[in-house]
């Protein structure tokens, strides 16, 4: 009788699950198994480093950055400083806050010094550089000829240089010579 009732029960479970599902979730389950001891035999614990840009790599924002910068100091040379600052809206308080313009007694100067600026008072760079774009867009290039915007000089200059030079100490003195009125040409 004890044989009866485990045959029983045994159908009774057979019929809870049929034995077509149990074909087909051990090859799944198989699949998942293998897969995943695959992957974690992949991953490694310990960080792999990152790849930043070679040391001697010049960004195209550094290098528009650094005409915007020499051609503001040269407007603050070639014209009035106070008209200057004045006409770049809004965004004027980014560069006295970041120390690229500071009032002295006689006015305005630009700070060429990036070790001198303040970073911190903005949230990145690229605030930096709209506040820059504003002065250039706002204000001219007088002394080189034919008047442009001091946008369109940077524009003109980006166009022409930029990728042509390896290294920003030749992009410094192609930009010095550029806003000096010559042909950039280190």
């Amino acid at each position: 009788m004890t044989r009866n009732r485990s045959i029983a029960s045994t159908k009774k479970t057979r019929e809870e699950f049929p034995p077509s599902t149990g074909k087909h979730m051990l090859p799944l389950l198989a699949t998942a198994l293998s897969a995943a001891l695959t992957l974690s035999a992949c991953s490694t614990t310990e960080p792999e480093p990152e790849e930043g840009p070679p040391s001697d790599y010049v960004s195209f924002f550094w290098v528009e950055r650094e005409i915007r910068v020499r051609t503001l100091d040269r407007m603050f040379t070639e014209g009035d400083p106070r008209e200057i600052v004045a006409s770049i809206t809004d965004k004027k308080d980014r560069l006295l806050d970041t120390r690229i313009i500071q009032e002295d007694e006689g006015g305005y100067v630009v700070e060429l010094d990036k070790d001198k600026w303040n970073t911190e008072a903005v949230h990145n760079l690229g605030q930096i550089d709209g506040a820059l774009g504003d002065a250039m867009e706002f204000n001219e290039v007088t002394w080189c000829g034919e008047t442009v915007t001091g946008e369109k000089f940077v524009e003109d200059y980006m166009d022409e240089f930029w990728e042509n030079l390896d290294t920003s100490e030749e992009y410094t003195a192609s930009i010095a010579d550029y806003v000096d009125c010559g042909d950039g040409r280190p």
